[in-house]
């Protein structure tokens, strides 16, 4: 190969990667975004295809009139399915809403009684000490009351935005059903047109990518939507059984966060025990602290058998993901960051990153030649390779 064409493949590849990686980190997020209600009617229509093809084989029912009755029972499932959720939060956050200035003002006596036990104790230091405890207690409590207040505005400001992008949301609804349809019902001319348009090494890294999204992102999310599901039934029943208000919601929250990583149930559950041991009910301490104790047993027994193999990573590199998410997107990067470091990994072991790497590997032969001397050049500048007591071998 002539090194001007070596050179100038090193450089395509090079420039290829960088506009892959521009599109993917500034045009993919606005293009999901843009183009939603087609997103979500392709995971739509992937889940109602097997189902479809079923009727189609099976019960020798035509593929568009069998697409007719699979989304329009999917998406009246997914609707009872999320009407009843969102009934039972509404009614749930309505009922925490109002009985919120009780709570806070059962909350706020008991931080002043703690305040005023601690000032009680601490009376026999000296000055400079109890104005250092008194001033942390003030602190203490205008934090909390600054983030009950922005809590409230921040509640109020994302209700007046829902109110005013409800009617494009409708229209994308109307769009996605639409879409959901035409996706199941013309898959076999959609995917025709598709390898009709694209040249054939295109769509065998496109079926490379789609095999590994669905291997590593559903995979992973599913193995730990099953576990969330699982230790929120945990925390529900034993948030039920210490009679808890608003359980179904509070169970809700702590099993999100326990589906975040570097968090865990014990991120509510641990103050919320605490709380109660200040407040000497030693039985709701002890049974939070056993719901905890369950949750994390059963969490532990199942996700061996549920998540196996998904990640498909080295713990090193899962790790560097998990703080890099946690540093450039905070908890939503958390969840995020893992995914797509498997997209990434996988399609690396399928070769699609072998041209860059490729490049790189020469470029730095390339470079460790011109850096070390040869024995000719050597001799044509009269220096013997023994007068360094080193050979080219070891520089």
């Amino acid at each position: 190969m002539k090194s001007s064409t070596k050179y100038l493949k090193i450089l395509f590849n090079y420039l290829f990667a960088i506009i892959i990686v521009c599109l993917v980190l500034f045009v993919l997020p606005w293009a999901l975004a843009f183009f939603w209600p087609f997103v979500v009617a392709a995971i739509i229509a992937a889940i109602a295809n097997p189902l479809v093809r079923f009727l189609e084989r099976k019960m020798k029912i035509r593929r568009k009139a069998g697409s007719i009755v699979v989304i329009v029972l999917t998406l009246a499932a997914v609707a009872a399915a999320v009407y009843g959720i969102v009934y039972l939060l509404v009614t749930e956050i309505v009922g925490f809403f109002s009985s919120a200035p009780d709570m806070w003002a059962k909350v706020n006596s008991s931080i002043r009684a703690i305040t005023a036990e601690i000032g009680h104790r601490f009376a026999l230091l000296p000055k400079g000490t109890r104005d250092f405890f008194d001033n942390l207690g003030n602190n203490i409590y205008d934090s909390l009351s600054s983030v009950g207040s922005s809590i409230g505005e921040r509640a109020a400001e994302s209700a007046s935005n829902g109110v005013k992008n409800a009617p494009l949301f409708l229209v994308g609804i109307v769009m996605c059903v639409l879409a959901s349809y035409l996706f199941v019902a013309e898959r076999e001319q959609i995917a025709k047109f598709v390898s009709r348009i694209m040249p054939e090494h295109l769509t065998e890294r496109f079926n490379i990518v789609t095999k590994t999204m669905k291997s590593a992102v559903g995979g992973y999310f599913k193995a730990q939507f099953k576990i969330m599901g699982v230790v929120y039934i945990v925390i529900f029943i034993g948030l039920l059984i210490l009679r808890v208000k608003y359980a179904f919601l509070i169970a809700l929250l702590i099993a999100f966060l326990d589906f975040l990583p570097l968090f865990g149930t014990g991120t509510v559950m641990w103050p919320w025990a605490a709380y109660a041991l200040v407040q000497r009910d030693y039985k709701f301490a002890i049974g939070m602290m056993v719901i905890w104790g369950l949750s994390q047993l059963v969490r532990q027994l199942i996700q061996p058998k549920l998540v196996g193999d998904s990640l498909g990573m080295p713990a090193i590199p899962t790790i560097v993901l998990l703080y890099v998410g946690f540093r450039v997107g905070g908890a939503m990067g958390l969840i995020i960051a893992v995914p797509i470091g498997m997209i990434v990994y996988n399609l690396y072991r399928a070769g699609l990153f072998s041209n860059f790497i490729y490049s790189t590997r020469m470029l730095l032969n390339d470079f460790r030649r011109m850096r070390i001397f040869t024995s000719e050049e050597l001799k044509q500048e009269g220096i013997e390779e023994t007068d360094t007591g080193f050979t080219n071998k070891d520089i």
